[in-house]
C-alpha cells in the first residue's frame, strides 16, 4: 500500500469493512434478518412467479412497463426476458470490471461463482439468492440481483436520460456569455516533474528531458465586466454528461515523449459509463440516481489563483448568482473555508475550487422553466498537474484507488462472505 492509500485510510478513521447498508440491503451480507418484512415479500414473490409464468410475466412487466399505461404488457413474455437478461448480464461485466482494479494477487479470491455467472434469468437467481446452497452463493446472487436493478434504475432516471439535453443547454449558456468573447486559441504544452519535496509540482513551457507532459489548448477571452475589461487564458475546459464519456485513468505513453494520456475504463460496457454512476451510488450510500449532483460537471483550468477569481466573475456573468451556489469548497483559497468538504478518500494536498450551482432553463417545448445542476471544478494549473503527476498524492490514480479499495471494495466483496485475509485495508 502506498503512503497516499495509507494516509487516506487513515484520515476516515474506523474500520472500512464495517459498512452501513441501509441504502442497499441486498448487499448485506445478513440479509434477510430473522423477521424482515422485505425478506418475507421477496420470498412471496418468489413463490408466485415460480408457479406461473404470467405471473412471472407481470412481475418482469413492473420493471419496464409505465404503471400508468393501460393494454396490458408492453412487451411479451420473450421480450421481457431478453431484457431483464441484458441487465443482468451488465452486472457481471461491471463487476469483473471492479475486481480487475484489485491488486492481482486478490483477485481469485472473490471471482464470482460460475452458478451466478451463468444465470441470467430473474427467477432463477431469485431461487439461489433465497435457497443457495452457501452464504456464497446466495450474497453473489443478491448481489447481481443489486446491481442489475440499480443499472436499470440509472437507465430510466429522469436527470440521467435528460443528461444529454441539459449538457446542451448549459453550454449554449457558456458560448453566448463566455466563449463568443474568445480572441485566441493555441496550442501549449507543459513539462512539469515532482518537487524534491514530494509536495510541490514544477512546472515548464519549455519540457526539459524527462520531465511528464501535458498538452492544453488554451483559449484567451476578453470581456467587459462591471465597467473593466478582464483578460483571461483558460488553459483547459470540459463539459461532460457523467454517462457519455467513460471515466480515466492518466498514463505516461511508453515512446519517450512522457506525455500523460487518457485511458478508459469500464469500456465494455454497454451503457459505457454505467459503471461510475453504479459505483459512485454504492460507494455513498445512495438508491436514487436523481440525488447525484454531478451528472452534469464542468472543469476549467487557469494559471492561478488571480485567474481563478477573475473567471468566477465571468462565470457569475452568465450562469448564475453569489446566491446560486451550493456545497461550495476552497481549498486553494488562503482563508479556511467552512461548509462543503473534500471527497472522504481525498488527499490533503488536493486542491480546487468546486460547487454546485443550479442553472434555471426553459427547453423549447417545456410548459415551464425548472433547474438543474451543474457541479463545477476551477484547478489553477499546479492544482491540476498534482492529479495528473503520478507519484503525487493527489494524483487522480490514487484517489480513485483509495476510492475503490475503502469505499467500494467493502460493500462489494464483505468481510464476513470473503474472509478477513484477501485484502488487507
Amino acid at each position: 500500500m502506498t503512503d497516499g492509500l495509507a494516509a487516506g485510510a487513515a484520515g476516515r478513521g474506523g474500520d472500512p469493512w464495517l459498512v452501513d447498508h441501509d441504502a442497499h440491503p441486498l448487499l448485506d451480507p445478513g440479509f434477510p434478518p430473522r423477521g424482515s418484512r422485505l425478506g418475507q415479500l421477496t420470498r412471496l414473490t418468489f413463490r408466485r412467479i415460480l408457479r406461473s409464468d404470467a405471473a412471472y410475466a407481470q412481475e418482469m412487466s413492473r420493471f419496464f412497463c409505465p404503471a400508468n399505461v393501460d393494454g396490458g404488457y408492453c412487451m411479451t413474455f420473450g421480450e421481457l426476458r431478453a431484457a431483464t437478461a441484458g441487465f443482468l448480464h451488465e452486472a457481471d461485466v461491471y463487476l469483473m470490471a471492479t475486481i480487475d482494479l484489485l491488486p492481482r494477487e486478490s483477485r481469485q479470491a472473490v471471482a464470482p461463482l460460475e452458478m451466478v455467472t451463468q444465470c441470467d434469468d430473474l427467477r432463477d437467481l431469485m431461487g439461489i439468492s433465497i435457497h443457495g446452497a452457501g452464504e456464497r452463493v446466495r450474497f453473489e446472487a443478491r448481489r447481481k440481483l443489486c446491481l442489475a436493478q440499480l443499472l436499470l434504475q440509472v437507465e430510466q432516471s429522469r436527470n440521467i436520460q435528460d443528461g444529454h439535453l441539459h449538457k446542451s443547454l448549459f453550454e449554449d449558456i457558456l458560448n453566448e456569455g463566455l466563449w463568443r468573447h474568445t480572441k485566441q486559441i493555441h496550442d501549449l504544452t507543459v513539462g512539469y516533474r515532482l518537487g524534491q519535496d514530494g509536495a510541490r509540482v514544477e512546472y515548464t513551457s519549455r519540457p526539459a528531458p524527462g520531465d511528464m507532459r501535458w498538452n492544453f489548448r488554451s483559449t484567451f477571452v476578453e470581456k467587459e465586466q462591471d465597467g473593466r475589461p478582464l483578460a483571461l487564458d483558460v488553459l483547459y475546459y470540459n463539459c461532460r454528461f457523467k454517462r457519455s464519456v467513460a471515466p480515466v485513468s492518466y498514463e505516461l505513453v511508453d515512446d519517450g515523449s512522457h506525455r500523460v494520456v487518457e485511458r478508459l475504463r469500464w469500456s465494455e460496457l454497454r451503457q459505457e459509463t454505467s459503471g461510475p454512476v453504479l459505483s459512485k451510488m454504492i460507494r455513498k450510500g445512495i438508491n436514487n440516481p436523481a440525488e447525484l449532483g454531478d451528472v452534469i460537471g464542468a472543469m476549467f483550468i487557469v494559471a492561478n489563483n488571480e485567474a481563478l477569481g477573475d473567471l468566477l466573475l465571468l462565470l457569475d456573468s452568465c450562469v448564475g448568482t453569489p446566491f446560486g451556489w451550493r456545497n461550495v469548497t476552497d481549498t486553494l483559497s488562503s482563508v479556511e473555508a467552512e461548509g462543503a468538504e473534500l471527497n472522504a478518500w481525498s488527499s490533503r494536498a488536493y486542491k480546487v475550487f468546486k460547487g454546485d450551482i443550479d442553472i434555471l432553463v426553459r427547453p423549447e417545448g417545456a410548459d415551464r422553466a425548472y433547474r438543474f445542476p451543474v457541479e463545477i471544478q476551477i484547478y489553477t494549473l499546479e492544482a491540476y498537474l498534482r492529479t495528473v503527476c503520478g507519484q503525487h498524492e493527489a494524483s487522480h490514480q490514487a484517489l480513485k484507488q483509495r476510492q475503490f479499495l475503502y469505499g467500494l471494495a467493502p460493500r462489494l466483496f464483505p468481510r464476513r462472505v470473503y474472509g478477513e485475509t484477501w485484502l488487507t485495508l
